[in-house]
């Protein structure tokens, strides 16, 4: 070999093994830096990415937020033998306070507000397509995710609602069923820091029993109170009642068996002779009070509807009707216009004003009813109450209205002496004439006649013949 090729290898060898060298070195110096790179966004939330090219470094991805882009960029900036950095992050904006809405009806979900990650947002399965319309946000506080996920596994417990999520507190309002409801919505809760959480949860049923009292007065109406049984309200009692309304404030139990108005309807054809009523009803009993005034047959009454109410303690009474002489009122049961007369509420007679029309309703009524005596005595007895009362309310009209004047007529059979039977026919209408007027039928406008066996309408010589002649007439003047 010349010296002048051995010269030439030399070089040749010389560049390259530069050439070798170089190439070995710059392989290692971008490792190294990728290796860096990919350190210093490590820990970033959203999982930024970083392309290595030589020395040059290029971030993509997300950042939450101006702050994290902002550490990253520095610490890729701070690397050794880096040479370039570039970046075409996606910068978050910086939410606060934080929020997430949402709201169920029991059935659907709605949602809005922000979501940290999509990690998260795919945690949130529960709210299906709702989950989609949050916002990517930074500015989540420590523990908002927590405080989402406790409020939406308590708000599924709602039969509807909502829940309000800011920075650190939770609000959730609704409405839920039972103390069950209320049990689960407390648990998916109890993890929550303290002081986090504002619940204004309404119950549909306390899960205590139904107990309730009904109270009826004839000058008021009805009204209850307490806790309805199941399917009931004030509307399906007035009605089974017949009358237009029940006033009251009640809750409603909506767990358990429905309730039975079988004691409403039992009622319904006595509320018309009720002056007052107390019901008191639980599931272990129930206790009837009925009050009736005077003239009302309380007996039969109570046999009736202990009769048909099995299992309900009854007991009816006369009571005092409360009310001022001439004082009128709407019975809420029949609808009907009363006026209280001498210590009576008695029926307003629809009648058509005048001598004919006064004496039309005054025979209709003494036509079917008799105002009956002790025998041998001016002394009413108990049945001739509501045929007096009855014959005051026409009595007071036609006086009042009229102008009209009567003669009561008493009027016996011929049974024993003459002379004794017309006193007494003359004591029984007497007796007649101070029943109305103490019932505020003007006094002017009455006279009490005695015709004894005078006038008979039938023959003495029967039994029912002689039931007729004893009677009391009305015959009214101008």
């Amino acid at each position: 070999m010349s010296k002048g090729l051995g010269i030439g290898v030399l070089v040749v060898g010389l560049i390259g093994l530069g050439w070798w060298a170089h190439g070995h070195n710059g392989h290692r110096m971008e490792g190294k830096v990728r290796q860096l790179a990919e350190e210093a966004v490590a820990g970033s939330i959203h999982g930024m990415t970083t392309m290595v090219s030589g020395r040059d470094i290029h971030l993509s991805g997300i950042a939450n937020g101006q702050d994290e882009a902002d550490a990253v960029l520095q610490r890729l900036n701070d690397l050794p033998a880096r040479r370039k950095v570039t970046s075409d992050l996606t910068v978050l904006e910086t939410v606060t306070p934080y929020t997430f809405d949402a709201a169920t009806d029991g059935t659907n979900v709605t949602a809005s507000g922000h979501v940290p990650t999509e990690a998260f947002r795919g945690e949130l399965s529960g709210l299906g397509d709702a989950a989609a319309g949050l916002k990517l946000a930074a500015g989540a506080p420590e523990g908002w995710g927590d405080l989402v996920k406790g409020g939406l596994a308590a708000m599924a417990a709602l039969n509807n609602g909502t829940l309000a999520i800011s920075d650190t507190t939770l609000t959730l309002t609704g409405e839920a069923t039972s103390p069950a409801e209320a049990a689960t919505i407390d648990a998916a809760l109890a993890g929550l820091p303290a002081g986090s959480v504002t619940k204004n949860i309404t119950l549909l049923d306390d899960g205590t029993p139904a107990v309730y009292t009904l109270d009826y007065d004839a000058n008021s109406g009805a009204t209850a109170a307490g806790k309805l049984p199941k399917g009931f309200d004030l509307g399906k009692i007035a009605g089974a009642l017949g009358l237009g309304s029940v006033a009251g404030q009640v809750s409603q139990a909506v767990l358990g068996a429905d309730g039975d108005l079988g004691v409403f309807a039992a009622l319904k054809g006595w509320m018309g002779q009720i002056e007052t009523l107390k019901l008191q009803s639980s599931p272990e009993a129930q206790k009837l009070d009925v009050g009736v005034q005077a003239g009302v047959d309380a007996s039969a009454m109570q046999e009736a509807l202990t009769g048909s109410l099995q299992g309900v303690e009854v007991a009816v009474a006369t009571v005092t009707p409360v009310g001022e002489n001439g004082a009128r009122r709407i019975n809420p049961a029949t609808g009907a216009e009363q006026r209280f007369m001498g210590g009576y509420w008695v029926g307003v007679p629809q009648i058509e004003m005048g001598l004919a029309g006064c004496q039309a309703a005054a025979d209709g009524l003494l036509s079917t009813a008799t105002v009956n005596f002790v025998t041998g005595s001016d002394e009413l007895d108990g049945s001739a109450l509501q045929v007096v009362n009855d014959l005051a309310a026409i009595a007071a009209r036609c006086a009042e209205d009229a102008g009209l004047k009567a003669v009561i007529g008493g009027h016996t059979d011929n049974v024993g002496d003459a002379a004794a039977n017309l006193g007494l026919s003359q004591r029984r209408a007497t007796a007649v004439r101070r029943e109305l007027i103490a019932r505020g039928v003007p006094a002017a406008a009455l006279k009490a006649v005695g015709y004894g066996d005078t006038v008979a309408v039938a023959d003495n010589a029967t039994d029912e013949g002689r039931a007729k002649n004893r009677r009391t007439t009305f015959t009214w003047s101008q």
